[in-house]
């Protein structure tokens, strides 16, 4: 059977859906996911700001993560009808609310739409999956073909899939599945120095 966190099988999945095969988790289970990790009130989304969601397209994406250089980003692909994603949002959110990642910036981007489309009932489900983790930082929910978006981040066709950005838009670190948060903390510590570590000094040129 097609694993449901398949990216290249998303196409399919209505229909594998309609035959009985694995149901996306409901707005209720994702809410129990991030309840169920204690961290919700940790979350920016808990304390009264709510995440940003915006469809977008590659070009789009791209512009947004050329606008966040200069600080380590995190960027998380996710979908709310992939478990194991909505069982890593809280963990991020934390991450990304608290002290430990103050350095870095975090961007999300749900691949929703290639199931539902680019309506109304997406937004809302990324929206509520995102409040129910606890999740403050802006989401993205990529609409448009598969193939671009595999290529241009060199995704291996599951989710979640994490990449790390040093300040410089440098690809450092990548997490297949969900990531260890202590490994993303020091990671983004690690980028984080690099851009701060001043410049070996010049050495003076032989005569």
């Amino acid at each position: 059977m097609t694993d449901p966190r398949s990216i290249p099988g998303l196409v399919a999945m209505a229909g594998l859906l309609a035959c009985g095969g694995p149901a996306p988790v409901s707005d209720a289970g994702a809410t129990a996911a991030a309840a169920a990790k204690g961290v919700v009130a940790k979350g920016a989304a808990a304390n009264g700001a709510e995440a940003p969601v915006a469809f977008a397209g590659l070009d789009r994406i791209r512009a947004e993560l050329a606008a966040r250089r200069g600080r380590p980003l995190f960027l998380n692909f996710w979908a709310t009808w992939c478990a194991p994603c909505l069982e890593e949002l809280p963990d991020l959110a934390a991450l990304a609310a608290g002290e430990g990642a103050g350095q870095a910036v975090f961007l999300g981007i749900s691949l929703d739409a290639w199931v539902t489309g680019s309506g109304a009932e997406t937004e809302d489900k990324v929206r509520r999956a995102l409040a129910g983790a606890g999740v403050g930082y802006p989401n993205l929910v990529y609409v448009g073909d598969q193939d671009p978006l595999l290529e241009a981040f060199r995704l291996p066709g599951a989710i979640p899939y994490s990449v790390l950005y040093d300040p410089q838009g440098r690809d450092v670190s990548r997490w297949e599945g969900q990531a260890v948060i202590e490994e993303v903390r020091r990671a983004i510590a690690a980028a984080a120095r690099k851009e701060s570590s001043p410049p070996p000094p010049e050495t003076a040129p032989s005569r």
